[in-house]
Order: structure tokens, then sequence, then C-alpha cells
């Protein structure tokens, strides 16, 4: 499988077709579990950025913000979603480079993409 091209969380760009996400064959029963316990992250992290961008306690909420990013990276490796493992992966590095300005947007956009492949499985 050919990983795919996230950079594009950086800088606004272009990220791949959520819709081609492919389900690891050795899944079975976790999907379920997967799919709730990322679902319930991400709206722990849509919360802890609203209250980022609100400039409510930064410093806390970018801790709340770089736990679940690193909780759902773990969790997709394990199951074997190596792509959501890598956008992770891309996400905490854009999260750390960019101005706490630019933070908000890109988060958000993480979370809709990494919600919509959510609703593909």
């Amino acid at each position: 499988m050919k990983s795919k091209d996230f950079s594009g969380i950086k800088n606004n760009g272009t990220l791949p077709d959520c819709g081609e996400m492919e389900i690891p064959s050795n899944i079975g029963d976790l999907l379920d579990e997967y799919i709730e316990s990322t679902n319930s992250m991400l709206e722990e992290l849509e919360k802890a950025t609203m209250a980022y961008e609100a400039d409510n306690d930064r410093q806390e909420n970018a801790g709340v913000i770089r736990r679940v990013l690193h909780k759902i990276k773990g969790e997709s490796a394990m199951v074997g979603f190596e792509d959501i493992n890598e956008f992770c992966h891309q996400t905490e590095f854009a999260f750390e480079e960019l101005g706490e300005d630019a933070r908000a947007d890109m988060l958000l956009r993480f979370k809709d993409w990494v919600s919509d492949a959510m609703e593909q499985f």
C-alpha cells in the first residue's frame, strides 16, 4: 500500500481523498470500537481547539490537543490504519511549526477529514 501525502495539512494544501481509505483486513471486531473511540477523541479535539482559539488557557488546551493527536495516532497504528497514523504524525508536526493563530483552522481541517473518513467505514 502506497502512503498518502498529508503534507498539505501544514499549508492548507490538498489532502488525499478520505474516501480512498482502506480498512485493514485484520481489524475484525475492533472496527466499531476504533470508530467510536476516534469519534470521541475528535469531539475532545474540537472542544480543546475552540477553547485554544478563544485564547482560553492556551497552554492547557495545547496539551490536550497534543495528547489527543498522539492517542489517535497510536490507536490508528495499533489497528492498522496507517494513513490516519501518518496524518496524525503530520498534524503533530504542523501544530508545533505553525503560529498560534494558524493552528485552530489546521486542527479543525484535520478533525473534519478524519470524521469524513470514519463515515466511509
